[in-house]
């Protein structure tokens, strides 16, 4: 099963990481990572709520399962760790329906992909969005936790 997985973005943020962790240690780290991550996730499934509007939806949603199709939204905030790496996954669960969203993404011979679908995930706008608040979230967990 394929999944989205979202990484910290901004520019500088290994030097801004590693001054956390020789002030505070791996745990400080990670914590201030995880943080950044969360933060994207959430701008990423909002985009993703938006764009799945009944406004945007084939045949402006007479026959949609959008809300349906938005429980399949991964909402779990649970980032995971392999040594100094840590992702979240992003996207729809793929058990079940969740494979809908890959035919509004994209469309089908019939229907036009949903506007702003494939954006909200891969789209230089959202890309800069999430820079922007992975760089304010950790800066957050800076002046929160370290003082700076």
């Amino acid at each position: 099963m394929g999944r989205n997985k979202i990484g910290l973005q901004f520019e500088g943020w290994k030097e801004l990481l590693s001054g956390i962790e020789k002030a505070s240690g791996e745990s400080a780290l990670k914590e201030a990572a995880s943080d950044a991550l969360k933060a994207s996730k959430n701008i990423v499934n909002e985009k993703v709520k938006n764009a799945l509007s009944k406004s945007n939806l084939p045949a402006k949603g007479r026959y949609s399962r959008e809300p349906h199709l938005i429980s399949f939204l991964d909402t779990d905030s649970n980032v995971e760790w392999s040594g100094y790496t840590g992702e979240i996954n992003i996207g729809f669960e793929m058990d079940g329906e969740g494979i809908i969203s890959v035919f509004l993404m994209y469309g089908t011979p019939k229907m036009n992909p949903v506007k702003g679908l494939k954006a909200a995930f891969y789209g230089k706008k959202t890309k800069k969005e999430v820079a922007e608040i992975q760089k304010e979230a950790i800066n957050k967990y800076i002046q929160r936790n370290l003082g700076g």
